[in-house]
């Protein structure tokens, strides 16, 4: 099973330059920086999130994907954040912005500052024989456009290195060429946009990630097929319920194409409980259905778990994917439930 997975690797390297090449997590909901680079600077704080991903355990050399993300507000004066159904939210201490906390004038949008936001996402994914490498600084620019909404637009810029594992192929001909290569890697640059809008109940945002095409091969002479990075298409869009005093729930799609892929969408759900403990589950169009949960604790850390049951072909030879996440909250004084944890 090892040597069919890899050599199924192999065949399929130069096409997944025209295909889906960018880390695929089911939690993206608990970090929605993970899809567009203009949720950076959403939070009041400084947050820091980190995932693991065992796709189609069970499957030799199956593709594992780790992550580390980090982002903040610059120059955020407000302390608008969604109401909340628990009627938990603290009011700021010694705070000269205390008018900007509720505002109960119909215009507000001059009373809240535009703020920008600066962050880090560091990915790993390695499938087989192939590993790649991202690392991106991100930034994101938010501005009011009514007394709760914001528009925010975004940016993640960086490098992806593309890797081969000598350990993990075997090479039918030994005269190929990159038997004897002393690197296998290959460094392009990689450019990510998006925009966002959002308020106290809804969120809405499109992004573009590997906008710039960047070739690259392992091989010195050129290829039959290509390869090179393929821009992917992102929109999510999500809306939370007050259910009751203790109940809030949030239903949320994520629609993905990369050509010459077909386009898939997840239907996703949340179900929030006392803003502790939450539950959920997703489809994913022809791949999977997920289940997962989490808590957080005082709104300082946050703990997430789903587990993909895959519907495709695969589960023959699969038991499934897990995923975990963990975050933390870091410089929260006010203690507040941010927008981006409904998402």
């Amino acid at each position: 099973m090892k040597k069919n997975f890899l050599l199924v690797c192999l065949v399929l390297a130069s096409y997944l330059g025209w295909a889906q090449q960018i880390p695929h997590y089911s939690n993206y909901m608990l970090n929605p920086l993970l899809l567009n680079p203009a949720v950076t600077g959403v939070d009041n704080y400084l947050d820091l999130r980190t995932g693991y991903r065992n796709q189609w355990s069970g499957l030799e050399g199956a593709p594992e994907s780790f992550y580390l993300s980090a982002h903040m507000p610059i120059a955020r004066l407000d302390y608008v954040n969604p109401p909340s159904s628990y009627h938990q939210q603290p009011q700021p201490k010694r705070s000269k912005y205390l008018n900007n906390w509720r505002p109960f004038h119909r215009n507000t949008t001059q009373q809240i500052p535009a703020n920008h936001g600066l962050g880090l996402l560091v990915q790993v994914d390695q499938a087989g024989g192939m590993k790649r490498t991202d690392v991106q600084a991100t930034y994101a620019y938010h501005l009011p456009v009514t007394g709760t909404m914001k528009l925010a637009a975004g940016v993640a810029a960086g490098i992806t290195q593309y890797g081969l594992n000598r350990d993990q192929i075997s090479f039918i001909d030994p005269s190929d060429p990159v038997v004897n290569e002393e690197s296998y890697h290959r460094i392009r640059p990689n450019l990510s946009v998006g925009l966002v809008a959002y308020d106290t109940r809804f969120f809405a945002g499109v992004s573009f990630a590997q906008v710039l095409p960047a070739p690259y091969t392992f091989r010195t002479s050129d290829p039959e097929v290509p390869a090179q990075q393929q821009r992917h298409f992102y929109g999510h869009a999500g809306y939370r319920i007050i259910i009751s005093r203790d109940v809030n729930f949030i239903p949320s799609v994520v629609v993905k194409y990369a050509d010459p892929t077909a386009l898939s969408f997840d239907v996703n759900a949340k179900l929030y409980l006392r803003q502790f403990l939450w539950l959920g589950g997703s489809y994913r169009h022809n791949d999977a259905v997920t289940a997962s949960a989490g808590f957080h604790w005082k709104n300082k850390m946050h703990l997430g778990y789903a587990y993909d049951l895959t519907t495709s072909a695969l589960n023959t030879v699969s038991t499934g994917s897990h995923e975990i996440m963990l975050g933390l909250t870091l410089f929260n004084k006010q203690g507040v439930f941010s927008k981006s944890q409904y998402w």
